[in-house]
C-alpha cells in the first residue's frame, strides 16, 4: 500500500498499488518533481509515480549544435511529448531551410498529440502533431503564455526552464478567444471516466476535479469551484483536466481549442466529421468509415443518418458529447446563421449554459461604437477584451460605464480613442463580472462614453483629412531633412499648430522627437505607427502632419529598391560577359574609390558570388537620409561602369544598361 497526501501533507487515503500506480502525483506545489525533464543544460529531475502516463519534455536552446542533438535522439528512437527550442537569445529570425529541419525531427520525435514549440519574449509558434495523417499544425501566439490555453502541461517545463517566461503571469496571458473557448468548454465523462469516478479512488486533487466533472458544468464553473472550495489554483486545475483527457477519462477538450479559434478567426466553416478528426474523437480512417456507413443507409435526403448520430450509435461518443459538438459548430463554426431554424422552422435553442453571461463577435458586424453603445445600454459590469493580430485591448465596465482601459503599452483614455478610431476588425469577447489583473489604477479614466465616442468621431475625421492629402495614404514613406535638428530648435520658437489649431503639449514634442526617430525614409507611415506604441495613431497622423507643414520630413518621391534592383541585374549580366571574379574585383575597387574607409561604404555589401545589396539595418541605425544613399549608389554604379567598360567592349556594356534601364522605367 502506498499514502497520498495533500498540499499540506495530511495523510487522506490509501490507494491500491497495482492499480493505482500510474494515478499517483506529487504535491501540487512541487510539480516538477514528478515529471521527467531534459534539457540541453543537463537537469534532469527524478522520476516519480504521475497522474497518467510519463510524460516527457526537452529543452534546447537554439545554437550551432542543435541538430546534432537532435540526431542522436532519433538515432536512440526516442519519442517525446513535447521539444521545446528557446529562442529568447536569436527571435524567429531562422532561415527556412532550419525550419524545414525542424519539421523533419517533429515528425521523427514527437508522439502522437506532441508538439514542438519555438517560444520566445513576446511570442510563441507550435508544430503540433495532432493530424493523425501524420502531418503537423502550425499555430502562431502573440503571446509566449497563450500556449498554456491549449497545452497547460507545458507550463511547469517552459516556467522552470526558459528564461524570462513568468509563472505568475500565465493565468493572466494568453489569447483572449482560445481562453474563452476553453473556460467555456464542457467536459464530459467517458465510461472509463465513470468507472473511477464511482470509487472515489483517486488521489485528492483529481478527485475533486473528477467529482466535478457532471457533462454540464463549463471549465470556468470548475475552475471556480474548486479555488473556492478547496483552495486549488486555476493552472493546477487545468492541468488535471489536460492529464484526464490524456487518459481518456474525459472527451478531449484541449484539442479543440485552437481548432475552433483557428476557424472562428478566419469566419471558416467546419463540418463535424472533420471536427470530430481535429478533436481527436476519430481518426481519418474511422471518419471514411462512418461516411461510407452513411451512404449505404441513405436512399435519399429525408432517411438520411446524420454523421454525428452514427458516431453515437458506433460507440465513438456520447449523446451529451454530441450535444457539446454541436453547440460548438453552432457559436464557432458560422453555421448560427444556417441553423437559426430547425426543419419545422421553430428557433433552434443553444445548449450552452455557459455562454448566458458572455458575448462573442467579431467587429465588421458591429463597429466599436456600437459595441462599447450595447455594453452600455445593457448596464453590464465586466470585462470587454478584443483581439487583432499583435495587439489586444481590454476595457473594464462599470454598471455600463467604461472605467478602465489598456491596449498594449496605451492606458486610459489614449486606450479608448486609439480603438474606436483605428479598430474595424477583430474578435472580442465580454465576460460578465470578470477581472484582470492587467487593469491597474494607471488604465482609469473618468470621461463619459458619449464624450469619448464624439471626441474620438472628431479625431477620425482628422485622420481621414491627414491621409487625403498624403499620395500614397498610409502607405506613404516619409523622410526627415538632414538638418532635422537646427530646423527642430528654430520651430520652437515659434508656436507650433496641429491640424485642430491646438498646440502640442511639451509630453507631445518629446514623443514627435522620438516618432522622427523612426521617420528613415524606409518605413512606411503604417510602420511608423506600429513601432511607436507608446502614443495613439491619430496624434502621430497629427504630429507628421505638423511636421510636413514645417518642412521637417519631406515625402519620399524616389525609392532607393529601384535603383538598386536596375544596379543588381546591370552587375548580375555583366558577370555574365566579363566572369565573377573580375566583376567582383571590379565592383569592390570601384566601391573603394568612391567612397573610400568612409561611412558610406559601410552601407554596401558585395557577397561571395558578387551579388550587391544594401545594409538596411546600417542605414537606419546611422540615421542616413535615403536621398543620400541613392546618391552614393548612384556615384557607385557610374564608377563601376567606367572600370567594365575598360575591361570589355564599350558597346556591350553601353547595351546592357540601356536595356535594362529601359525595361525598368515606369
Amino acid at each position: 500500500m502506498i499514502w497520498n497526501t495533500t498540499r499540506n501533507g495530511n495523510i487522506i487515503e490509501q490507494i491500491n498499488t497495482e492499480r493505482f500506480q500510474k494515478l499517483r502525483r506529487p504535491p501540487p506545489n512541487n510539480d516538477l518533481q514528478g515529471r521527467k525533464l531534459e534539457t540541453d543544460r543537463d537537469l534532469t529531475l527524478d522520476e516519480r509515480g504521475y497522474f497518467g502516463a510519463a510524460q516527457t519534455f526537452l529543452t534546447y536552446s537554439y545554437r550551432e549544435n542543435l541538430f546534432a542533438q537532435l540526431d542522436r535522439l532519433v538515432e536512440a528512437g526516442k519519442t517525446v511529448d513535447g521539444l521545446i527550442i528557446d529562442l529568447m537569445q536569436t527571435g524567429f529570425s531562422l532561415p527556412l531551410d532550419a525550419l524545414a529541419k525542424f519539421a523533419q525531427y517533429a515528425k521523427r520525435l514527437l508522439k502522437p498529440s506532441g508538439v514542438l514549440l519555438f517560444v520566445k519574449a513576446d511570442g510563441a509558434i507550435t508544430l503540433s502533431k495532432d493530424d493523425s495523417s501524420g502531418g503537423l499544425t502550425l499555430n502562431v501566439y502573440d503571446s509566449p503564455f497563450g500556449i498554456f490555453a491549449r497545452h497547460p502541461l507545458l507550463a511547469d517545463y517552459v516556467c522552470a526552464t526558459v528564461s524570462g517566461i513568468d509563472r505568475r503571469r500565465l493565468r493572466g496571458g494568453g489569447s483572449t478567444l482560445a481562453t474563452h473557448i476553453l473556460y467555456n468548454s464542457v467536459p464530459v465523462v467517458r465510461e472509463e471516466g465513470k468507472a473511477i469516478k464511482g470509487d472515489f479512488s483517486l488521489p485528492a486533487p483529481q478527485n475533486w476535479v473528477l467529482q466535478l466533472v457532471d457533462d454540464y458544468s463549463s471549465v470556468e464553473s470548475i475552475v471556480r469551484t474548486l479555488e473556492a472550495r478547496n483552495q486549488l489554483p486555476a493552472d493546477e486545475t487545468l492541468r488535471i483536466l489536460q492529464e484526464m483527457e490524456s487518459q481518456r477519462f474525459i472527451y478531449p477538450i484541449f484539442a479543440r481549442v485552437q481548432f475552433l479559434s483557428n476557424c472562428y478567426h478566419n469566419r471558416k466553416k467546419f463540418r463535424l466529421g472533420r471536427y470530430m478528426v481535429a478533436a481527436g474523437i476519430l481518426t481519418e480512417n474511422e471518419l471514411q468509415e462512418l461516411l461510407e456507413l452513411q451512404q449505404e443507409e441513405g436512399w435519399g435526403k429525408q432517411q438520411k443518418t446524420y454523421l454525428g448520430l452514427l458516431a453515437v450509435r458506433q460507440g465513438y461518443l456520447t449523446t451529451r458529447e454530441l450535444e457539446v459538438l454541436l453547440d460548438d459548430q453552432y457559436l464557432y463554426g458560422g453555421y448560427n446563421v444556417d441553423r437559426m431554424k430547425d426543419s419545422n422552422g421553430k428557433e433552434r435553442a443553444v445548449n450552452s449554459d455557459s455562454m448566458r453571461d458572455s458575448m462573442i463577435g467579431s467587429l465588421g458586424a458591429i463597429d466599436t461604437a456600437g459595441l462599447l453603445q450595447s455594453l452600455s445600454t445593457a448596464k453590464k459590469t465586466g470585462l470587454l477584451t478584443v483581439e487583432n493580430r499583435d495587439k489586444s485591448c481590454t476595457i473594464a465596465f462599470n454598471l455600463g460605464k467604461p472605467t478602465h482601459a489598456k491596449m498594449n503599452k496605451l492606458v486610459g483614455i489614449d486606450a479608448m480613442t486609439e480603438f474606436l478610431v483605428d479598430w474595424s476588425e477583430g474578435i472580442f469577447v465580454f465576460k460578465d463580472k470578470a477581472v484582470s489583473t492587467e487593469i491597474d489604477d494607471s488604465c482609469t479614466f473618468t470621461q463619459s462614453l458619449d464624450k469619448i465616442l464624439l471626441d474620438s468621431a472628431l479625431a477620425q475625421d482628422q485622420v481621414n483629412q491627414i491621409l487625403s492629402g498624403l499620395p500614397s495614404g498610409k502607405n506613404t514613406i516619409l523622410e526627415r531633412v538632414w538638418n532635422f535638428e537646427t530646423l527642430w530648435t528654430k520651430a520652437n520658437e515659434r508656436p507650433l499648430l496641429y491640424i485642430d489649431e491646438t498646440s502640442p503639449s511639451e509630453r507631445d514634442k518629446k514623443n514627435i522627437l522620438d516618432l522622427v526617430q523612426l521617420i528613415d525614409g524606409l518605413s512606411t507611415i503604417d510602420e511608423v505607427i506600429r513601432s511607436h506604441e507608446s502614443w495613439p495613431g491619430h496624434m502621430i497622423m497629427k504630429a507628421i502632419q505638423l511636421l510636413i507643414d514645417n518642412k521637417l520630413v519631406s515625402i519620399q518621391q524616389a525609392s532607393l529598391f529601384r535603383p538598386l534592383t536596375v544596379f543588381q541585374k546591370i552587375t548580375a549580366e555583366i558577370q555574365d560577359v566579363i566572369g565573377k571574379e573580375d566583376n567582383r574585383s571590379i565592383l569592390e575597387a570601384s566601391l573603394h574609390y568612391v567612397h573610400g574607409d568612409s561611412p558610406a561604404s559601410n552601407r554596401f555589401n558585395i557577397d561571395h558570388e558578387g551579388r550587391v545589396s544594401v545594409n538596411l539595418s546600417q542605414v537606419k541605425r546611422t540615421g542616413a537620409p535615403v536621398s543620400a544613399v541613392l546618391l552614393e549608389l548612384r556615384r557607385w554604379m557610374e564608377a563601376y561602369l567606367a572600370y567594365c567598360r575598360r575591361q570589355s567592349d564599350p558597346a556591350i556594356i553601353d547595351e546592357i544598361v540601356t536595356r535594362i534601364i529601359d525595361t525598368h522605367r515606369s
